[in-house]
């Protein structure tokens, strides 16, 4: 088995090798490639994936390629985890929200936005390798915004393409955790979109649903949550319990205040860790790579939410690094594990709809729980989306679909289009303005006809 790994030189990738190497018994991996556009960080991430690999047992061959082509050739899977222009892009598209008085995350609202809209232009490129050298390939796509490169690769591209993200089975262990259970004990009822989802019930193996016990305690609430980022009285309201992320849906003006408070975005944030690391590892001697790299690890994971929920305030406390359950490693050797299975294994994974959730297009990409096996990838079957969430997912996935088509169509009334729906843009003059602040802070990279900077910065103000 060759896995390719595609933005390997992100900081996930050594623990992306300690979850392969836990699964290597199974998975039988021969050759894992890397490839990104930073060499110089390829060239860090490479010696920690080595020395880890080294430590939990990995014997597949750890291969640093010259070029994409190189690394995908004949893959049977390929990672992607890509970031197009590095954390830098991520704390423009943060600090550019915030700077217009609106949420700035990497995911959602219009940092979200101009962040698909580099990364779906470069996934695209990417497919158009895949097609021609791995056409036989599955994509296990890890690049944000997952909903919206998914959608992307599913309807423009001839990939095999699942979307990954540590989120759902994260929110599931850490109910499991507030009710004292075993999470691989329960099965959750979940469905929305990435980064927009939320858990209907929680049954135990007697059937019985144990949400309405979560429902009716204030304190149980706060314990399936990080930071206790819900009010607990606003949940029972709503009567299902949702990811993290819809924290900025639901609070987003406390969500901009925190970070405003805070003096700096998670963004800025992560690079300033990610420049201490990069410092230390370029230092240390092989025996030290580990311990510094996890170090890191600890640091990012307990300063997780921090900003925009407490202005920066960091919780250690059950910071476990590893989990047999969840995280980014433990997802991603979940798909690879049940793509080589006869007996279906359930995973939540963005896929495409094909009718299981009856409120959106059957093309659409959709976050649901799968039943996955060497056979196939099938979403199960879920109904309609409770009232009280409809309209919301409706709005968001419309949002999805105007971002696709403003990248693939670099198109400037579509980009216009998509934030004007997204619910935490949705004025004209604030969307003219963002966008025109994208383009030329990104110029070339953010794919829409009629150049760069200030003219077209201009002719965007004057347009719409």
């Amino acid at each position: 088995m060759k896995i390719a790994i595609i933005g390997a030189a992100g900081v996930r990738t050594p623990l992306l090798i300690h979850g392969l190497a836990g699964a290597s018994r199974e998975l039988r991996i021969d050759e894992l490639a890397f490839w990104d556009t930073d060499s110089e960080r390829l060239s860090s991430m490479g010696r920690v994936s080595e020395a880890m690999a080294k430590r939990s047992g990995l014997s597949a061959k750890l291969n640093v390629c010259s070029n994409p082509e190189q690394a995908i050739a004949q893959a049977d899977y390929v990672i992607s985890s890509i970031r197009a222009g590095g954390i830098e892009a991520r704390v423009k598209d943060e600090t550019i929200a915030l700077a217009h008085g609106l949420v700035g995350q990497e995911t959602v609202g219009a940092g979200g936005f101009a962040c698909a809209m580099r990364n779906l232009s470069v996934m695209l490129e990417y497919a158009r390798v895949i097609e021609h050298v791995a056409p036989r390939s599955t994509v296990i796509n890890f690049t944000n915004p997952v909903g919206i490169i998914s959608q992307g690769l599913l309807n423009h591209s001839a990939v095999n393409v699942v979307g990954v993200c540590d989120t759902p089975l994260e929110t599931f262990e850490s109910i499991a955790t507030a009710l004292g259970q075993n999470p691989f004990e329960l099965d959750f009822d979940y469905l929305g979109l990435n980064h927009l989802g939320w858990v209907r019930s929680v049954r135990d193996r007697s059937g019985t649903d144990l949400l309405p016990q979560i429902l009716s305690s204030p304190d149980l609430i706060q314990k399936c949550y990080r930071h206790q980022l819900f009010p607990p009285d606003f949940i029972q309201r709503l009567g299902l319990l949702p990811t993290e992320y819809l924290y900025f849906y639901y609070f987003p003006d406390v969500a901009y205040a925190n970070t405003k408070r805070s003096g700096h975005s998670r963004g800025q944030a992560i690079a300033a860790m990610n420049k201490e690391l990069f410092q230390k590892l370029a230092q240390a001697p092989e025996t030290k790579l580990i311990d510094i790299y996890e170090n890191y690890l600890r640091e990012r994971n307990a300063s997780y939410f921090s900003i925009e929920v407490t202005a920066g305030e960091v919780q250690k406390k059950g910071q476990a690094l590893y989990s047999e359950f969840s995280g980014y490693e433990r997802i991603a050797t979940l798909v690879l594990q049940a793509l080589q299975s006869q007996a279906p294994r359930p995973i939540p994974l963005t896929v495409r709809n094909n009718h299981a959730l009856e409120d959106l297009e059957p093309s659409d990409a959709v976050e649901l729980p799968c039943d996955v096996s060497s056979a196939a990838i099938k979403p199960r079957n879920v109904g309609r989306a409770p009232k009280k969430v409809r309209d919301l997912l409706l709005q968001v996935k419309e949002y999805e679909r105007l971002t696709v088509a403003a990248a693939v169509n670099h198109s400037s009334d579509s980009a216009v289009s998509a934030l004007l729906k997204n619910p935490l843009v949705g004025k004209r003059d604030i969307a003219c303005e963002v966008l025109a602040d994208y383009v030329v802070a990104f110029g070339d990279q953010m794919p829409l006809a009629g150049g760069e900077g200030d003219g077209k910065k201009n002719a965007l103000r004057t347009q719409f």
